[in-house]
């Protein structure tokens, strides 16, 4: 791959993945690194938080694959080991339920190389099959589900932005801006993406493709919405700085259901979800209901996590 300046030249490249029981999905990921069309060393380090499923043993069948420990067992925690252990000036994470495309690490690099970030990445695309998964889906990348942050859309020219899904970086600049923020346990991209900017900034690609397999069910959705609200109120207590209007919807909602105008309210928010579930029935009929259902338990439960997380970090020692 060329850039204006002619070709660009191929560092050699650390893949963090960080897993926790991922049996069901570790194959397919590390496949897909296998698959790189890149020219540089490539290393894979699996770093587990003690799976008791058979996620090392797959792990290990990869020539290339690392399998180190995580005592901590949080993401970020992860990413810091990664960060200590890798041997690749430039590291890539991968989550374990993400398929990277072939040229993926290719035009990370050349991103890296031809915006001056500190930090670059691509959208948050997203793969789903059975309805359930395309309602998820649905609920996730509308702006009535996941908000106007850029890395939900899929489109759009290459830019500056605040955050990015997943991430690379020049192992060397994260390290100098301290590595990934442990305290709250999640949240940890968006954290980093914010001290970035003082290093370059975070710069989004949409041809940096990837592809995130969407939980299963409401349940699973619940779970992971909450942790996202409550590892991001814990960034906002950090970085006041960091919390963006999108981010307020939620909380003003809780707080009108609260309000003597809750009836109004409730009416307001039923007739959005209801709209937006009427839109999908004509897209996709099986995947409506589902969306419906998405919707308000990823606002409750992030909502829920953000109050959770406030407290929390409100109440500990700086």
């Amino acid at each position: 791959m060329t850039g204006e300046a002619g070709t660009v030249p191929h560092p050699s490249v650390t893949v963090a993945i960080p897993v926790l029981d991922g049996e069901g999905q570790i194959e397919r990921c590390i496949a897909a690194v296998d698959d790189q069309a890149y020219d540089g060393d490539v290393e894979v380090l699996v770093v587990d938080g003690g799976s008791r499923d058979r996620t090392r043993e797959i792990a290990a069948r990869h020539p290339r694959v690392r399998v180190i420990d995580n005592p901590r067992r949080s993401r970020p925690a992860a990413m810091n080991v990664a960060l200590r252990e890798a041997r690749g000036e430039v590291v890539v994470r991968v989550d374990v339920r993400t398929t990277i495309a072939p040229d993926y690490l290719e035009r990370c690099v050349h991103a890296l190389a031809g915006s001056g970030a500190a930090i670059v990445g691509g959208p948050m695309r997203l793969g789903a099959e059975t309805a359930r998964e395309r309602g998820i889906r649905a609920a996730m990348t509308s702006r009535v589900g996941g908000g106007p942050a850029a890395f939900r859309r899929a489109s759009g020219p290459a830019r500056f932005v605040d955050t990015v899904y997943l991430g690379a970086f020049r192992r060397e600049t994260v390290l100098a801006l301290g590595g990934y923020d442990e305290e709250f346990g999640g949240n940890e991209d968006a954290e980093l993406a914010h001290r970035a900017r003082a290093a370059g900034g975070v710069w989004i690609d949409p041809s940096i493709r990837s592809c995130y397999a969407v939980r299963g069910g409401p349940r699973e959705l619940a779970s992971q919405y909450f942790r996202y609200g409550s590892a991001r109120a814990g960034t906002v207590v950090k970085h006041p700085a960091s919390l963006s209007p999108r981010q307020l919807a939620v909380p003003l909602l809780l707080v009108g259901l609260a309000s003597p105008w809750r009836r109004a309210v409730l009416l307001t928010y039923s007739s959005l979800v209801a709209g937006r579930a009427a839109l999908e029935t004509a897209r996709d009929p099986a995947a409506a209901p589902w969306l419906a259902v998405s919707l308000p338990t990823m606002h409750a439960s992030w909502g829920a996590g953000f109050v959770r997380g406030l407290v929390r970090a409100a109440r500990r020692p700086r």
